[in-house]
């Protein structure tokens, strides 16, 4: 197994572009069900300006091209940094993006008025696919590839906790 270096780990998720110079910091949640083009459409509209708050970019970086299952082996560095890039980022007031499926209600919830209630704009985007052509998506993953199902649990309670014990 390697060893990480979590500085650079959390730090690759930073940089100036996520500042909100003064605004009113918002966090992007890309909300849709599994192979409904959240991913995708992240990469092309939120890939600068904002801090990625997701397990699966974070589990794929430290496989290092390797295959493991999600998340097994790496499921303790993954948290830990996870859990520092969340803090960070509502500590700075960063803007913030993160892929949700949002299939309960409840955790969602609570969620947006955590961040609500530390002064973030929520913004929700959903976005839908036609059901066959979800399934040809998730039939052609690659091994690179770990669904927001399986991811959600992790970002959400990350950016929950940061928000819950910002003071």
């Amino acid at each position: 197994m390697d060893k990480f270096n979590i500085d650079e780990e959390v730090g690759r998720y930073f940089d100036d572009s996520s500042i909100t110079h003064g605004a009113t910091p918002r966090i992007v949640i890309l909300m849709g069900g599994p192979c409904s083009g959240k991913t995708t459409f992240r990469k092309q509209q939120y890939s600068t300006g904002f801090v990625l708050v997701d397990a699966a970019e974070i589990f794929l970086s430290l496989s290092r091209g390797k295959f493991f299952p999600f998340p097994d082996a790496l499921e303790g560095p993954m948290q830990m940094i996870g859990d520092l890039i969340a803090r960070r980022a509502v500590s700075e007031k960063r803007h913030i993006v993160t892929e949700l499926i949002g299939a309960d209600s409840n955790p969602m919830n609570a969620l947006i008025s955590a961040m609500e209630a530390i002064g973030y704009r929520v913004e929700v985007q959903v976005l839908t696919c036609d059901m066959d052509e979800a399934v040809r998506r998730n039939l052609n993953r690659g091994a690179d590839n770990v669904s927001c199902y399986y991811a959600e649990p992790y970002q959400r309670r990350w950016l929950y906790e940061a928000a819950t014990g910002y003071s």
